[in-house]
């Protein structure tokens, strides 16, 4: 519920995240997910957005779909953990 939309094409993709409540931007929330990735997982995620809600994903062009998953997995656990 705290994911207010998911935009991209490919896999560059731009993650927002929203008060579940209010639909408002949620800097906070963005802040703490990007933060339980790098901490717990060693995954650096960039935030972005007018209201510095959004999670960037640009990986490499040589990434390959082990560590796509991988990051996807870190992603849960910290939306799960930051939720």
């Amino acid at each position: 519920p705290v994911i207010g939309d998911v935009r991209g094409m490919g896999v560059m993709v731009g993650c927002e995240f929203a008060n579940p409540t209010t639909g408002e931007p949620d800097a906070a929330m963005t802040k703490k997910v990007g933060g339980h990735m790098l901490n717990e997982s060693k995954v650096i995620m960039l935030s972005c957005g007018t209201y510095s809600n959004v999670i960037r994903w640009i990986p490499p062009l040589v990434v390959n779909e082990a560590q796509i998953n991988a990051g996807l997995t870190a992603f849960e656990r910290a939306v799960a953990a930051s939720g």
